[in-house]
């Protein structure tokens, strides 16, 4: 072979490594969310904004990959037992063990009268061990619920976050 010949070749492995690595780096996640069963609302409106995965054995403040950026309002007394996506998307491969979803806006309807609800934290994390793999798609289902509680004049939203992991 000469020179021209090797050249040649590795720039073809360099290519192909180029256009198909990607794809076999990253595995799918989609994110699901139920409704937990809640008291005393005729509607809850919930803003989600983001959907974030934690890798195992990262440090709290490290770790973290994007899985959508979609903002999504949901009503979760109108979801009841049904599921809705909260978004789609590629991460890397690897074993992850939170699921954080990140929310702008709770608000809270009972009796025909509409309260914007205050949040303790926009991030609100659950513990969900899974792992992300070429060619599989992770299914996580978020359940969330809360309740409305008043504090100092302070009307908040406390959040429950729960998830199942399933892989397809």
């Amino acid at each position: 072979m000469n020179s021209k010949q090797v050249v040649a070749a590795v720039s073809v492995v360099a290519l192909l490594l180029i256009i198909v690595y990607p794809a076999l780096s990253v595995g799918a996640v989609s994110v699901l969310v139920r409704s937990a069963k809640i008291e005393k609302a005729e509607h809850i409106y919930v803003t989600i904004n983001d959907v974030w995965a934690h890798k195992a054995g990262q440090g709290s403040s490290e770790g973290w990959e994007m899985v959508s950026n979609q903002t999504k309002t949901i009503d979760l007394i109108a979801l009841g037992n049904s599921t809705t996506t909260l978004g789609k998307g590629d991460i890397s491969l690897a074993r992850y063990d939170i699921i954080r979803i990140e929310v702008s806006n709770v608000t809270w309807v009972f009796n025909k009268t509409t309260t914007k609800l205050e949040l303790e934290s926009s991030q609100l994390p659950t513990n969900v061990d899974f792992t992300v793999r070429a060619g599989k798609e992770a299914v996580i289902t978020l359940t969330l619920g809360g309740r409305r509680e008043e504090t100092q004049g302070s009307r908040f939203f406390v959040p429950t976050l729960n998830a199942t992991i399933a892989e397809t």
